[in-house]
């Protein structure tokens, strides 16, 4: 859930609001911004005078424009866009139904289809590789292994697994190797709050905002932590998922992402925001570790 009030309609330029009336058709009488989300963008649905619905994203970048061409039912439907100054606008069908906000067993055979199919999309004009754009966030376990930032906040803190530093640094040094090879479209932000469940229980996945690219199984490794923080096995989704995913991959891969939500989860900041990076943070070392003790990762 987002921490604070997401910016509205109002809060941009006159042009931005008279756009989206153009898209809608007529004025705007009723707006609801998102609950959902950790994005200080505008993401409202609005109603119009003649009972008109749409959801609308206003920022700055036109990632979701460009995706909305090859993501068909995976996401809601483009119904129109426009651009005033650095605004970018684009309107999408209301999709009935509401944000998940825990996942239940009835979903999971619904979820696994979505996910392959997430990996069968393909890249789009201006997709950069994930694994480049996260090495920014990686560091943490080298950091606390005696080499690299400092990550005072986390000195004397004890993780919630029995795995040693020095491992989890070796992971997380063997990032880009592990992921380089990605060619597949890549969401990234995979977790409920990014799913909407509609009545008839078919999920339809939202807050496409990056053009990314990375190997067809990092989207259900990114997942995984959230299937199981409702109490699912995130090993279970994988195998169903993505069979072929390199054991060795799969490992390093959570590690970098166990390494930022462990570390930026316990500085200070936007409590619910926060609480989310925790709870991926023990999710993802927790199946790392599950996954560890059965099959022992080779050594870099």
């Amino acid at each position: 859930m987002v921490e604070e009030h997401r910016p509205r309609l109002s809060d941009a330029p006159d042009a931005v609001r008279e756009m989206v009336e153009s898209l809608l058709g007529e004025p705007i009488v009723a707006e609801h911004p998102a609950s959902a989300g950790f994005t200080p963008s505008i993401a409202s649905e609005v109603a119009g005078a003649g009972g008109r619905r749409l959801f609308v994203k206003v920022g700055t970048d036109d990632a979701g424009l460009i995706l909305a061409a090859v993501t068909g039912s995976l996401a809601p439907r483009l119904v129109g866009s426009g651009v005033v100054g650095e605004w970018r606008i684009a309107a999408y069908e209301v999709v009935e139904g509401e944000p998940v906000t825990r996942w239940h067993t009835a979903d999971l055979p619904r979820l696994v289809p979505a996910v392959r199919r997430l990996a069968e999309l393909s890249p789009v004009r201006g997709s950069t590789p994930y694994a480049e754009a996260f090495v920014p966030m990686l560091g943490t376990w080298r950091a606390l292994n005696g080499d690299g930032p400092r990550v005072d906040h986390l000195r004397g803190r004890r993780l919630p697994v029995d795995l040693p530093i020095p491992l989890l640094a070796d992971l997380e040094s063997r990032w880009l190797d592990a992921l380089a090879d990605g060619t597949a479209l890549h969401h990234g932000d995979l977790r409920r709050d990014n799913f909407i469940r509609r009545p008839d229980g078919r999920l339809v996945i939202v807050d496409w905002t990056h053009l990314w690219t990375a190997p067809g199984w990092m989207d259900v490794v990114r997942l995984g932590p959230d299937v199981a923080a409702c109490g699912h096995d995130p090993e279970w989704l994988l195998r169903a998922c993505r069979p072929d995913a390199p054991a060795d991959g799969v490992n390093v891969a959570l590690a970098g992402l166990a390494g930022r939500a462990w570390r930026d989860g316990h500085l200070p900041g936007p409590t619910a925001l926060r609480h989310m990076q925790r709870e991926q943070g023990l999710h993802t070392l927790r199946w790392l570790a599950a996954r560890l003790a059965s099959t022992p990762t080779p050594r870099g």
